[in-house]
């Protein structure tokens, strides 16, 4: 910055300006630095969505492709989360965890952090979840397929009915989250954080 000033030719005038003066003028220069350098771009995570195109038929979800800012670890060490697609009725979701057995598509095997799908509804409850939802009934069979490749997901065949739990055609946000399970007694809540909501495509 000083061999801009030399350049203007006003060295001579900083030398003539009292030490308060200077100080004034230099804590101006180094704010106005500050204002223009460029701020470090948010760092991009696989739990945003980067697009979302939903395919519908004449009363269902039929299925979904997604696409992350970030590779999607499948390796079940980056703890419990996943994608959803909200209906009229239930939420499809995708998620991958260790420690619950919760579908069939785990084979038996709680530490299997395949990613599955299921439908599920959601409901309040403070004590065991705070502000976050809680899971109020969740579907076990096997509920269409999903793969999950880098950064992409794609969800099909997804059924009508799974488990006597239901989804439509009136599709809302495309959202990501996180899962924190909360045991009390012999019970066990599974919470739903950390959710955001993404633009998406219907088609």
């Amino acid at each position: 910055m000083l061999h801009i000033l030399y350049n203007l030719r006003i060295v001579g005038l900083i030398e003539t300006m009292d030490s308060k003066t200077r100080n004034r003028m230099f804590l101006g220069i180094a704010t106005l630095v500050v204002l223009i350098t460029p701020i470090a771009a948010y760092a991009a995570s696989f739990l945003d969505i980067r697009s979302a195109i939903v395919h519908t038929t004449s009363d269902k979800v039929d299925r979904a492709n997604m696409a992350t800012k970030e590779t999607i670890p499948t390796d079940g060490n980056s703890g419990a989360f996943g994608y959803g697609i909200a209906t009229g009725d239930s939420i499809i979701v995708t998620t991958t965890h260790k420690g619950v057995l919760d579908s069939a598509a785990q084979n038996g095997n709680p530490n299997n952090p395949i990613f599955h799908n299921h439908y599920v509804h959601l409901g309040n409850d403070a004590q065991h979840c705070g502000s976050s939802p809680v899971v109020t009934a969740i579907t076990f069979a096997k509920t269409g397929d999903v793969t999950v490749a880098n950064s992409g997901i794609i969800l099909k065949n997804l059924p009508k009915t799974s488990d006597g739990l239901s989804q439509n055609n009136n599709v809302g946000p495309v959202v990501s989250f996180t899962l924190r399970v909360v045991h009390d007694g012999n019970n066990s809540f599974v919470c739903v954080d950390n959710i955001q909501q993404f633009a998406r495509i219907v088609q």
